[in-house]
């Protein structure tokens, strides 16, 4: 590598002088292949340096974390201490770090230095060998098995099951509690570790990275190209058009494939959220309201296209001169007949997109209804579609089966009878689980229930805690977003909606939408400032609507593109 260091490959001389670098400075990053590294912006008390490869305390306790995440498969990775102390291994905190150090808390496994243990909060296992300044120790996680193994220059620790805890996502992590210490790591970029060893070359099962010991067999580096293929492609799943309303029959293009749910809503003018759904064909609800479902008769929304759909001269959808935003979402067409639960429903299912839109009946007691999903919904919402009632939203950041929120209003989450909502029971890969509320449940009564669980690379629903501050909490969603939507949850707070295609000028996002309300768009709203990022979302913010601190939230999110093919933003 030393000799490659400026050397243009084109064949046309245009070679770089080099200048206060070394070879050990040349990662094997690519346009096509980038490795991870520690991620800077959602650290605590750290400082980084050599491309955040290198973590040290700013002060204590410190944590760290990988860039990117592993949710089935096996990886490997190594990092050196500069310093004697250290605490390396795996976490499943997704988003918003922990205020102390890993494996202080049930979500971290971490090697310690030093009393030979693995600690995983609150329980300390008997484990491996003590480790100083310059031994290189080595993880290898499997995420199927599940299991990890630490090694020591190169001698394994022996593999650690006791407690592993399955179907979790994960991340590389680093941290303790000393004063001073720092580390360096190789994700697969840089056996020399910033030039403080002899490059050893060694590579992973598919050829690919520079290690100084050679990876377990079947181990990967956690790089993009090792990464998964994504099943799903967002675009033709997810789309937000924008359009300006002419008073006449007009057709809305761009929106890549046939929609079957489509919720509009004027950008310009406060007006009425509106939303329409191939099993109700052209019946119109409006989320923000507890409004009963009218009948349009193809009269506003006329009719769905292969790219797009029609619109009337009348209603909030087209009145000459406002702007709109339309979000559409794939499902399966019109549907058919699913009678997995006690409930007979009809169901158009988008199962590998994990979105789902159910229609049925009530009985006005404890049921059951089939959802169409091949896994259990982590987001559904919920309307009484023949008499006034709120929008009931159930989500796994409040307890499925327990907690529930108001789509169309600021209220916070309730537990409170939960078994007249829920049965007290969560969806299942098949069913959703009603009691006997008429906002759920009436008898005889009409409902339509939207079904979401997250798919990677396209879909993320998922929770967080705020930390009040403008270097917010990181949410790691694994794609740069298209669309999301937050809500806090221990307080009365609006449904903010962000996405980047109203966005004028990109980051910081700040043209939010209150899924809850009548007002058109927030334009350059200053007070509500978040990233899009190619991994996930930034909060820039105080505001309490989405970064209190101490407080709780619920987010959803769908792709623009997913990580694997992200270019950062």
């Amino acid at each position: 590598m030393s000799n490659d260091l400026g050397i243009d490959r084109s064949g046309n001389g245009n070679n770089w002088t080099v200048n206060n670098m070394t070879y050990s400075d040349q990662m094997l990053d690519t346009p096509t292949n980038n490795f991870a590294t520690f991620n800077a912006i959602d650290a605590t008390n750290s400082t980084f340096s050599e491309g955040n490869l290198k973590f040290a305390h700013s002060s204590i306790p410190a944590f760290a974390r990988s860039t990117m995440s592993m949710k089935s498969g096996k990886w490997y990775y190594e990092i050196i201490g500069t310093t004697q102390y250290g605490m390396h291994g795996v976490t499943t905190f997704e988003s918003g770090m922990p205020t102390h150090w890993l494996g202080n808390d049930p979500s971290g496994w971490a090697y310690n230095y030093t009393d030979q243990h693995i600690r995983n909060s609150p329980t300390d296992y008997a484990y491996g060998d003590t480790y100083t300044t310059g031994d290189i120790i080595g993880i290898a996680l499997d995420v199927d098995t599940p299991s990890i193994t630490f090694y020591k220059n190169g001698v394994s620790q022996g593999t650690f099951t006791t407690n592993f805890p399955a179907n979790k996502e994960w991340f590389f992590a680093s941290g303790g509690d000393w004063s001073g210490a720092s580390w360096i790591a190789n994700f697969g970029q840089d056996s020399s570790f910033a030039g403080t060893k002899t490059a050893q070359g060694n590579q992973d099962s598919n050829g690919i990275g520079d290690f100084y010991y050679t990876p377990p067999s079947g181990f990967l580096a956690l790089c993009t190209a090792n990464l998964p293929n994504v099943a799903v492609k967002p675009s033709q799943h997810f789309n937000t058009v924008l359009y300006s309303g002419t008073g006449s029959v007009q057709t809305i293009s761009g929106v890549g494939f046939q929609a079957d749910f489509t919720w509009i809503k004027s950008r310009s003018n406060a007006d009425t959220h509106t939303a329409f759904d191939i099993l109700r064909q052209y019946g119109l609800l409006y989320p923000n309201t507890t409004a009963v479902e009218g009948n349009t008769g193809g009269g506003w929304l006329r009719s769905w296209a292969s790219d797009g759909f029609d619109v009337d001269v009348a209603g909030p959808i087209n009145t000459n001169n406002q702007t709109y935003v339309a979000w559409n979402w794939k499902a399966n067409g019109s549907g058919s007949a699913n009678t997995n639960g006690s409930i007979t429903s009809t169901v158009s299912a988008n199962v590998d997109a994990g979105f789902s839109i159910v229609s049925y009946t009530g009985t006005g007691s404890n049921a059951t209804v089939g959802h169409g999903l091949s896994v259990a919904p982590e987001m559904i919402i919920i309307k009484r579609r023949n008499d006034i009632e709120n929008w009931i939203v159930g989500h796994e950041g409040i307890v499925l089966g327990s907690g529930r929120l108001q789509l169309d209003t600021t209220v916070a989450s309730s537990t409170g009878n939960a078994d007249a909502y829920w049965n007290t029971t969560a969806p299942s890969a098949t069913l959703v689980s009603l009691g006997d509320h008429d906002a759920v449940n009436g008898s005889s009564d009409t409902y339509i229930i939207y079904a979401f669980h997250s798919v990677d690379g396209y879909s993320k629903v998922g929770s967080y805690v705020g930390n009040g501050d403008t270097d917010g909490t990181f949410i790691y969603t694994g794609f740069r977003p298209r669309y999301f939507v937050i809500k806090r949850t221990d307080s009365a707070d609006d449904w903010n909606c962000y996405d980047s295609i109203r966005s004028s000028t990109g980051n910081p996002m700040n043209e939010t939408i209150y899924l809850n309300g009548y007002n058109g768009e927030a334009f350059n709203d200053t007070g509500h400032d978040l990233d899009f990022l190619s991994s996930g979302v930034k909060l820039r913010t105080t505001n309490g609507q989405e970064n209190a601190s101490g407080g709780t939230y619920i987010y959803i999110a769908f792709a623009e593109i997913p990580f694997k093919y992200s270019n950062a933003k």
